[in-house]
């Protein structure tokens, strides 16, 4: 029962009910903190009904019709950055009246609601037809001998993108010029997350080679034994991958390099795995880096290997949005 129901419930309980003390009006009126209006409405509403429920057709009237629904519904979808002013201006020289409110009401009933955008590199046609031929060609690739790989940067200081706050005061943020920085190196496959590797200077070829030698060679021999040909590499076409430095290490090395189309951060797993990270961190304190990359380490332990499970068996259904988009974007 609603508060509302409770309360006209109440009133006809202190007035009317056998059990109940029998009081006037007036003195019920006081007692509940309410009018007599109130009280004496819901006593003879009960007694000419023996329920407290407003009567039907009652409340705010419908000010718009079925035909002006669907117009206020369609103007939005065909124009997602439309404001509701211009959306009033547009529909009044059309001869329809709607206040911003009743539009803002429409667009809630429909499921449309203002949110953030999804920011996404712009694609070419090439780029297109590589990412759905890629997709054909991986749609049913075995994944669990893969290994992800992909760089990413931490700052110590992360805003919140939203927070709770009374209206007219909106909470403030104290930003940071050139908060500390630093770049991390990761990887995992379906048998959890592998070596962790920080760095502050420019990844080039060499330090490439040197995460290759520390962290890949180490994790993949955890997973899959001496044998690098048991498992296939991951990672994106970024020049340090492509350089002629890794590719005669990798060629000695005998590590075969899965193909990945560019432009494709939705296809790969582990960009997940960064944006959990960025959440965990935000909020903490960091005054140094030596704090950061605690806490950084931390987190990436913490991360259980169900975790990295789930990600590995997404990979199918990723290949499959791809497809089903005809190459673009994903909601991944």
């Amino acid at each position: 029962m609603s508060a509302a129901y409770a309360r006209r419930f109440e009133a006809v309980f202190l007035c009317t009910h056998p059990k109940g003390p029998k009081l006037s009006y007036s003195a019920a009126a006081r007692y509940m903190q309410k009018s007599v209006e109130f009280v004496r409405k819901w006593v003879h509403r009960y007694k000419a009904t023996k329920n407290v429920d407003n009567f039907e057709g009652r409340g705010k009237k419908w000010r718009t019709t079925t035909r002006q629904d669907r117009i206020v519904v369609q103007m939005f979808k065909k124009n997602p950055s439309l404001s509701l002013r211009h959306a009033c201006k547009i529909l009044e020289k059309k001869g329809i009246k709607i206040s911003m409110a009743t539009i803002n009401k429409r667009l809630e009933e429909s499921e449309i609601k203002l949110q953030s955008t999804l920011l996404k590199p712009l694609l070419s046609e090439r780029h297109v037809e590589n990412r759905f031929a890629w997709a054909q060609q991986n749609v049913h690739r075995n994944w669990e001998n893969i290994i992800f790989t992909d760089e990413s940067s931490f700052w110590a200081w992360i805003p919140q993108k939203r927070a709770w706050s009374m209206k007219g005061h909106p909470m403030l943020q104290r930003t940071v010029k050139h908060p500390i920085k630093v770049h991390v190196w990761g990887c995992f496959c379906s048998l959890g997350f592998g070596n962790l590797y920080l760095f502050t200077d420019t990844l080039d070829a060499k330090l490439m080679l040197k995460i290759y030698e520390k962290c890949l060679l180490k994790s993949a021999k955890v997973w899959f034994g001496e044998d690098n040909t048991s498992w296939m590499l991951q990672e994106d076409n970024d020049p340090k991958h492509r350089s002629r430095l890794c590719r005669d290490w990798k060629a000695e090395n005998g590590i075969n390099v899965l193909e990945w189309p560019s432009q494709s951060l939705d296809a790969n797993p582990i960009e997940n795995v960064w944006a959990i990270m960025k959440i965990k961190l935000r909020g903490k304190t960091m005054c140094i880096l030596k704090q950061l990359s605690r806490q950084i380490r931390k987190i990436w332990r913490s991360l259980p290997r169900e975790y990295a499970e789930n990600l590995v068996k997404s990979m199918p259904r990723r290949c499959e949005a791809i497809l089903q988009n005809n190459g673009d974007f994903t909601q991944y």
